[in-house]
């Protein structure tokens, strides 16, 4: 097992050279060419805040628009999906509610006849199981389409970190 060597003057723990534990990160050297920075920068320049260099902000994301404002931007920076996504959720709902209510009291008029009674039954029986399978499918396609639209987003900021 070899030894380690002893720092090297300005380098140890007891000089003020380096960023180790206990030393303030903002009286620490750079190195020499930090991520982003322009090649003929100075050692001491600061990190690149934008997209073209040292010193270039970045570009503030575009403005929020309403649905809209959204549906008539031809540059499709906004996007419309996102805002109507609750909408169409509640609307499926309401029309799978819709829907196996008649199923339900369809079931009941069945269910009073006389020779269609356990048909009846089991329609009411299936009305629920009905209704969560649908409400499930339902959902699950519209956190798809979600998760698409938000991992455009993501894309998005980091696009605008680079």
């Amino acid at each position: 097992m070899t030894n380690p060597s002893p720092p090297s003057p300005g380098q140890g723990p007891a000089s003020g050279g380096g960023a180790g534990p206990g030393r303030d990160p903002r009286t620490a050297p750079r190195p020499p060419h930090p991520q982003g920075a322009p090649q003929g920068a100075p050692q001491n320049a600061p990190y690149a805040t934008g997209p073209y260099g040292a010193g270039v902000p970045p570009r503030p994301f575009p403005r929020e628009k309403g649905v809209f404002g959204a549906l008539l931007d031809t540059r499709f920076e906004h996007l419309v999906t996102p805002k109507l996504i609750r909408l169409w959720y509640i609307v499926a709902l309401l029309l799978i509610t819709l829907q196996c209510t008649i199923f339900l009291f369809l079931g009941l008029w069945i269910a009073s006849w006389d020779d269609g009674w356990a048909w009846g039954v089991i329609m009411m029986l299936a009305s629920p199981l009905v209704w969560l399978f649908e409400a499930l499918m339902v959902r699950i396609l519209m956190e798809a389409v979600v998760v698409r639209f938000k991992g455009v987003e993501h894309l998005r900021v980091i696009k605008e970190k680079i």
